[in-house]
Formats: C-alpha cells, structure tokens, sequence
C-alpha cells in the first residue's frame, strides 16, 4: 500500500505531521507496532512504524527516530491518546531526518491501521519491492541503481556536490548537473534529459546533499514514481550514514571541548581513533558551515574530527598531507554558487603530533582564519605558511586603511584598466611574481615582450613609481595584495 492512500483514507483521520516530497509514494510492506525505546533491530525495511509513546521522554527521541530511520522504515504514526498529541521534539526529529510522521487520533485503533494496510487496498508495484528489498538486505546503492537502471532502461547515479559520485558511474555532464542542482529554485528539476532529485533530507542545505539523476521521460508516470521512489530510498541510506555519524560528532565535542578549554584532549583523541603522536592539523572555519567542512575533508581523510565551537568550526584532521588546502579549496569552489552570501574564512595549522602541540596549532589556525577573513573572496583558505609572510602584517591592518592605500597607490591604475581594458594589473601581478623578468612575463601571459615593457611604462606613468627600485616594487606589491 502507498503511504499516500494510507494517508487518504478518510475515515482513519489520519493527520499528517511531516511530509517530505515524494513521501506519499512510499511503499508500505509491513506494519510493526512497538513502544520500545530503541526498535531497530525489528525493522527489516520499508515497514510502517506504529507507536502509542510510552516510551517518551525529551533524552530518548533522537534514539527512537534514529532507529526508525537507520531500519528503513517507510513512515511512523504515532498515537495521541498517551500524550493528548503528538510532542513536538517528536515532529522535529522526524523533520530533520526526512521520516514520514502522522498523527493516530485516540478513536482510531492501530489494528484498525494494519489492517487496511495488509488488506493491500492498492498492490505495489512489483518494481517496488525490488527496490525494498534491496535496501532492506544492505546489498547498496550500487545494486538499488542497478534495479531502478533495469526498470528505467538508463542508468541512474548518486551525486554529492562536494564528494561527487556517491553510487553509479560519473556522468560526463556532472559538473553541469551538479550546478543546476545548486541552483533550481525548487526540486525535482531536469537538465536536458535528466531529472534531479533531492534524496536527502528536506531541511540540509543543498551544498552537502545527495541528489538522484534518473533518465526523465516526461508523461511517463510509472518512471516519474519510479525515480521519486529511487530518491526516497537514497535518503533513507542517507539518513543510515548521518546516525553513524552522530556518534563521531558526540566524540568530536568532547575533543573540542577539552581542547579549546586548555586541558589535554589526549584520551579524548585516543577514543576518536587518535593516537598520541599522530601527525595532524587544525582547522579553524568562521561560521556554522560544520557539515560541509565535514564532508570536504572525508574527500582527503576518512576521520576527521569535525565539530562547532565558540562560532567556528573546528576540526582535527589526521595524517592530512601537503595538498588538504588544495582539497578545501577546491570544495569551497564546488559549491561556490549555493553559497550566496555566507562566508567561510578558513584557516589551516601546520603539521604537529597529536598532544600538547594542539594548543598551538589551534592558535595558529585562529590566526591564519583571521587573515583569511581580510580577504575578499568569501571562502578564502590561509595555511600556516602564511602567518610568517607580509600577509600577517597586512591581515592586522584596517579595513579603511587597506582600502585607502590601495586606492592611493593603484586607483589610476585601476581607473586605466576599466576605461579600456588595457589588462595592466594582471600583467603587473605577472611582472611582479616572476622577479620583475620581462621575457618570464611575456612567456606567461603569451605577449611579445614589447608589450610587456609598454604596459609597464604605462603603470609606472600612472603610479608616479619606478618599478626598477626594490621600494616601489614593494608599495605596489602590497597594494595588490590588499586586492
């Protein structure tokens, strides 16, 4: 039975809480009635979860839902006779994680339920089952895509617009769909042939969702249910990763929380699986952007250990190497579009063993974040490398100050360069960074060298500078990096 008609049969009364879209196209296969605390290891998949509440309590309902999410199940209904309704902690969770949840009313027997249910007003689709099943023996997305493939006559895949390919082989076009995800004003959405679906929880930001591309075939409607009931299970696997992941976060703040009060966080670590002397790096991320930092990471580390803390996210990262501020920019540019107006100034320790070295580094980290929010692009990443350079320097300078010294030392410049597109400054950056080489410079920027000295001459024209003294080098060099 689907759970749409479940929900549509209007003698029951049946009130529903939270809806997540495509979820009254979920197949209902079993109906299990429980009031224990903790009911997973019941669930078999794609089962409806019916509960009077006995077992309530404000601790114990990020447990129950939890388990209801990690078991598969297609919906819960809880009863209002209890607790005169249903709380709203209850609504909540079941909000966050994606689980379908109506409300019982009192004059409605949960016997009542199951039998409308298991008298199968409408069969489902033997596809369906399928695809139940599949999740249900945890046989994964690999093979749940290979079902819906066989039944769609296309493949279909999993994407992540930061961890990319999540099940499924790469689609040529997925930068593509990856940015009309971002953008769609509202889901499902389709690019050319393909349809994109959210299969993720309604309420996470789209930057670290999952979303399903399925072949779209438009008036189709056993494809169209088909793909909402693909997506629908994906969130459930979803929402099976993000419970394991809890348990992280919860050691996650008790490393943090030692840590950024001074004491040693050394068994704090061993128990998140870092050893005493571990080569490791803090990060330090303006801001409460604590999920996608999480999944950038585990894109170049399997265990980070990612958390919020006094208005940033904080995290220590294991055996990182050399190039993990090359992996956080390049996820911070993946997702750049769907970021809007939020920014994320990044700073990254360098390498220290894992014990009383952490106190610095994590001061290292704050500083490096702090000039990283000097600059102007929103998700500027600084390393520890840094903080011994100029940029130090410039990173303490006000903002009006910046501001004014650039515009005093390049505004002709500038000026000369949106009257007539004259490239100036992009060739005075080249100049610069290649030790003031005019045929280095030309080679890069593929001019003749005549017009790299001509150019030069114009900005030493505007700038009232010689950029054959070490002084006036300077002054511009810093101007450009206020930019």
């Amino acid at each position: 039975m689907l759970l749409g008609d479940l929900l549509g049969t209007a003698d029951l009364g049946l009130r529903p809480l939270v809806l997540p879209p495509g979820a009254d196209s979920r197949t209902i296969v079993d109906v299990y009635t429980t009031d224990l605390p903790d009911p997973g290891r019941y669930l078999a998949g794609g089962e409806l979860v019916l509960t009077g509440l006995v077992w309530w309590s404000p601790e114990a309902v990020e447990t129950f839902v939890d388990a209801v999410v990690v078991g598969g199940a297609a919906a819960l209904g809880a009863g209002e006779a209890a607790l005169d309704g249903v709380p709203d902690l209850l609504v909540d969770a079941c909000r966050k994680r994606g689980l379908p949840l109506f409300a019982v009313p009192a004059s409605v027997s949960f016997a009542e339920i199951t039998r409308r249910v298991l008298a199968e007003g409408r069969p489902a689709r033997p596809v369906g089952r399928r695809l139940l099943a599949v999740l249900a023996g945890r046989a994964g997305l690999n093979r749940l895509l290979d079902v819906a493939a066989a039944e769609l006559g296309e493949p279909c895949v999993v994407l992540s617009p930061v961890a990319g390919v999540i099940a499924g082989a790469a689609p040529p076009e997925q930068t593509e769909l990856t940015r009309a995800f971002l953008a769609a004003p509202r889901l499902p959405t389709a690019v050319g042939k393909i349809r994109l679906l959210a299969a993720d929880a309604p309420d996470r930001h789209r930057t670290v969702s999952w979303f399903v591309a399925c072949p779209a075939e438009p008036g189709n409607a056993d494809a169209t249910a088909l793909a909402e009931e693909l997506a629908g299970l994906v969130a459930l696997e979803r929402a099976r990763v993000d419970a394991g992941r809890r348990a992280e976060r919860r050691l996650a703040d008790q490393v943090l929380r030692a840590l950024t009060a001074g004491q040693d966080a050394s068994a704090e670590l061993r128990v998140a699986g870092i050893a005493p002397g571990t080569p490791v790096k803090i990060l330090v991320s303006a801001g409460k952007a604590t999920t996608l930092v999480d999944e950038i990471l585990r894109t170049a580390v399997p265990d980070p250990v990612v958390g919020y803390r006094d208005g940033a996210t904080l995290a220590v990262v294991p055996r990182a190497g050399d190039q993990l501020a090359d992996v956080l920019k390049a996820g911070f540019a993946a997702v750049r579009s769907g970021l809007g107006d939020l920014r994320l100034p990044t700073g990254l320790s360098g390498t220290v063993p894992a014990g009383p070295a952490l106190f610095a580094a994590l001061e290292e980290a704050r500083h490096a974040a702090g000039l990283a929010a000097a600059r102007a692009e929103p998700a500027a990443v600084v390393t520890a490398d840094e903080i011994d350079s100029h940029m130090l320097l410039l990173g303490s300078v006000p903002d009006e100050v910046r501001r004014a010294y650039r515009n005093r030392v390049l505004g002709p410049v500038l000026a000369y360069d949106s009257a007539h597109d004259a490239e100036l400054v992009a060739t005075l950056t080249a100049f610069l960074d290649h030790a003031g080489s005019w045929s280095r410079c030309a080679e890069v920027l593929h001019l003749h060298v005549n017009t790299v000295r001509y150019r030069i001459a114009k900005v030493e024209q505007l700038t009232n500078r010689n950029l054959s003294r070490l002084d006036d080098r300077v002054d511009l060099f810093l101007a450009l990096r206020l930019g």
